[in-house]
């Protein structure tokens, strides 16, 4: 029992030391990801653009006004015989011109194609809105594996340390027997390379811990060399039925909600293509004012202003069946994205049954690691036990603490494998963010 005792000591002096540092909870880093995270902030902006661009001028439903205006000055020489036999001789004439326009023009009718544009534009901004959820699905879904990835490493190393106790304990063992002559000097040489080895695996894992830690620190937007602690469980709490996953998957999923507004947006692009077989109604108007002003020509000064309106209308009536091959091309763009959904709904359905069998494994696999911890622990108490007092060799008490690290890495392993086949299941299900 001492190694285990000695364990215990260790852990509680473990855990004194990262109290002082900051304790990061699975919930802070997620929020911190979501506030932070560049591709997100991406997301968020590319939002805002398409809420921006979706507006009734963009559609083309609002009149074009513009104002205009001129001003030309000319300085000329002018000599000029007129048919009553005046000769008009002048250098240096000076002419002006002086004009100014308010100019709306409106299209009334475009075989319903502003229409068609406006509802392609609203669409698109729900579009990007999926998108964003889909980021940050992502994004939620790396956040959750990378941080449970920072607790098994801490598992481990917590186990590896515990290991190097019993490790350090069979030592002095080995090394009491060698000294009054009970066992041989290869019994301490091969614990003493079990030590040595056991203390370069737990360099790995603290190698990879700090990797670890570094990589979520990327997706948190936090800077590289920030250190924190993190919870020292893994639990499982989504436990869904294969009904409920079937029906809620094709609802939630991203990846089906945007093959579906890709469909609806092809379906408003191929109306914007067919309005062109139809005529083009605009009304035109204007306010016009004019100056001129000479000192060489028969008029001296002309100045005109007012209100100008009218209609236009123009039809294509053929442009080499241009335009209908557009529409059929549309049409079959159309078909593929239905085809896309379909398939979206295939792959999301197989996936959720895949995700969700394998936790239900997972879950037994779990138990039966646990139990056979549970059995290697007690397996190392009675073979350290049965080694002392020399009724077990070197090779038995070997053999149970390498069934003891296996069942540690096993179990440890297990838990972290359910909590990513959870994670990967509330993706697919479209419930890992609400």
């Amino acid at each position: 029992m001492k190694p285990l005792i000695n364990y215990t000591i260790l852990l509680f002096t473990h855990v004194g030391f990262f109290q002082a540092q900051e304790m990061l909870s699975i919930d802070d880093a997620i929020k911190q990801g979501l506030e932070k995270n560049l591709s997100v902030l991406v997301a968020k902006n590319e939002v805002e653009i398409s809420k921006s661009r979706n507006n009734l001028g963009n559609a083309g439903m609002t009149p074009q006004i513009s104002l205009n205006g001129n001003y030309n000055l000319a300085n000329v020489n002018s000599y000029q015989e007129f048919g009553n036999g005046t000769i008009q001789d002048r250098k240096g004439a000076q002419n002006n011109n002086t004009g100014a326009s308010v100019n709306a023009n409106w299209i009334v009718f475009d075989g319903m194609k502003m229409f068609a544009i406006k509802k392609r534009l609203n669409q698109t901004e729900q579009l990007t809105s999926i998108q964003l959820k889909q980021q940050i699905e992502t994004l939620v879904h790396s956040i959750i594996l990378g941080y449970y990835d920072i607790v098994r490493i801490n598992q481990l190393i917590k186990a590896a340390k515990q290991n190097i106790d019993l490790y350090e304990e069979r030592l002095k063992i080995t090394k009491i027997k060698l000294e009054i002559g009970s066992d041989s000097k290869i019994d301490f040489m091969l614990t003493q390379n079990d030590l040595n080895r056991t203390k370069a695996d737990l360099y790995k894992l603290e190698q990879q811990l700090t990797n670890s830690k570094i990589n979520l620190n990327v997706l948190i937007n936090q800077k590289t060399e920030f250190d924190y602690t993190v919870a020292d469980t893994i639990t499982l709490n989504f436990n869904p039925t294969l009904e409920e996953l079937k029906k809620t998957s094709v609802q939630n999923n991203s990846s089906i909600l945007i093959a579906k507004q890709n469909e609806m947006i092809a379906n408003q692009i191929l109306a914007e293509n067919k309005s062109s077989i139809l005529p083009l109604i605009q009304l035109n108007g204007a306010y016009n004012f004019v100056l001129s002003q000479s000192q060489a020509g028969f008029v001296l000064l002309n100045r005109q202003l007012g209100f100008n309106a009218g209609i236009s209308a123009s039809w294509l009536l053929y442009s080499g069946n241009k335009n209908n091959k557009l529409i059929k091309e549309k049409q079959i763009s159309v078909l593929n994205y239905r085809h896309l959904i379909d398939l979206n709904i295939q792959q999301t359905d197989a996936l959720s049954y895949i995700h969700f069998k394998n936790l239900e494994l997972n879950k037994k696999i779990i138990q039966l690691e646990k139990e056979n911890l549970e059995t290697a622990i007690e397996l190392v108490k009675v073979s350290t036990e049965r080694y002392k007092i020399g009724k077990a060799g070197l090779l038995e008490l070997k053999e149970t603490q390498k069934i003891l690290e296996d069942s540690q890495v096993r179990y440890i392993n297990a838990l972290y494998e359910s909590k990513k086949t959870e994670t990967d299941l509330l993706k697919v299900n479209g419930n890992l963010v609400n």
